[in-house]
């Protein structure tokens, strides 16, 4: 399993030395792995071009991270560059070579097949692109993919158009990333915009914890970047914090009874997997058994032959069975999408389940209204189905 990789953004020509040094050290020490910079938005001349962004891969490279530089025709020109010849941007130091814009002809193969060892990060909204590339003879374990970002705010593709491009991507096998926006005031990125710089709009207002979930959920994402500078350290922990919740180890298992155990076999893998940690915020009132049934054994899975009405996690009824889950009073008549309940013993064969529900559902006296999903990662429920696993965390937490 390999799980979703980290990077961050540096545009050198408006940050001290300082900063980025504090900054790369910062990122690696969180688990961040690349560096996104821009080449074509720095003025200067071939030798000075080579040397401001040698400093840059440097400092990238002390920290153990690869550095990708956005370049398209214009630089190449500007640069002498030939898609034959990338001996300058090696000699800046990257380790790949994002085009921006592709040349859409038979120098993009010779870019790929490159003797200078750069990856080459094609615009991921041309799958098209990739797919050809690699009929007419491209290696494909020299090319990445990367979306774009978008400083003006609903100026982003829909998440519909992202998510089959990913998926189109996927099937190739090419790696995919997007970009993550921190919601750090006054954050910056090439241009003087500052409204954030995601790849879909559905991301520009909301923590980047959540982002960065709905990617995890989404399946297609290799890389999440954070596209504008400075994300806080308060940002990056919560980052860490999420990858560990989003990637722990299944060892339960062996505390649990022989008969459960081999039952719990077969829905989750032994080992690291992948959890969505979902933001809860919990009513009022909850019993003991309550919270057991949604927090002890956090690894919550729909079998998929239910996915309606609901996501439906059986195993709190079988972990649980002989307990006490007493009906407790709701005044709502219906529950809606993000609504947690519990099945209470009014329903006492089913007592235990914990369900998400997706779409609306009447309040018939037999479930325990437990909480309810964060309103920034109802869109992550979307994307789970059958055998997906996911957890809860305490939003007040």
């Amino acid at each position: 399993m390999e799980k979703i990789r980290l990077g961050i953004s540096l545009y050198p020509e408006q940050e001290s030395r300082e900063e980025i040094e504090a900054y790369l050290k910062t990122a690696s020490e969180h688990g961040f792995t690349k560096v996104f910079t821009s080449l074509f938005s720095v003025d200067g001349t071939k030798e000075e071009l080579i040397r401001y962004f040698r400093e840059l891969t440097d400092l990238a490279h002390k920290y153990g991270m690869v550095v990708s530089g956005d370049c398209n025709g214009q630089l190449f020109e500007r640069l002498g560059a030939k898609a034959d010849d990338l001996s300058v941007f090696r000699e800046m130091g990257l380790d790949i070579l994002r085009m921006d814009g592709p040349f859409r002809d038979e120098r993009d193969v010779i870019l790929v097949n490159n003797q200078d060892g750069l990856k080459i990060e094609f615009n991921a909204s041309m799958s098209d692109l990739t797919a050809g590339i690699i009929e007419a003879g491209g290696n494909p374990d020299n090319i990445l993919t990367c979306h774009n970002f978008y400083p003006q705010r609903y100026t982003c593709p829909s998440f519909e158009a992202v998510d089959e491009t990913n998926d189109a991507l996927k099937k190739q096998g090419i790696s995919t990333a997007m970009f993550l926006s921190s919601q750090v005031p006054g954050t910056h990125g090439p241009w003087p915009v500052s409204d954030g710089l995601p790849t879909v709009e559905e991301h520009r207002d909301i923590p980047v914890e959540s982002q960065l979930k709905h990617m995890i959920a989404m399946k297609n994402v290799t890389e999440a970047i954070f596209g504008n500078a400075f994300a806080s350290d308060a940002e990056f922990d919560v980052i860490a914090k999420t990858m560990e919740q989003a990637y722990p180890q299944v060892e339960e298992l062996e505390a649990v009874d022989p008969y459960f155990g081999d039952i719990l076999r077969e829905w989750l893998p032994e080992g690291e997997t992948v959890r969505i940690p979902l933001k809860l915020h919990l009513e009022e009132g909850l019993s003991d058994n309550e919270k057991d049934a949604v927090f002890s054994f956090n690894y919550h899975v729909d079998l998929g032959d239910c996915l309606n009405y609901m996501l439906r996690s059986r195993l709190g009824r079988m972990l649980y069975k002989g307990r006490e889950f007493t009906p407790r009073p709701c005044a709502k008549k219906t529950f809606e999408k993000g609504d947690v309940v519990l099945v209470n013993d009014n329903c006492k064969h089913y007592a235990g389940e914990v369900q998400i529900v997706m779409k609306p559902m009447k309040n018939d006296g037999q479930r325990n209204l437990i909480g309810h999903i964060d309103e920034d990662e109802l869109m992550i429920l979307d994307k789970l189905g059958a055998m997906d696993i996911y957890g809860f965390v305490d939003a007040q937490a």
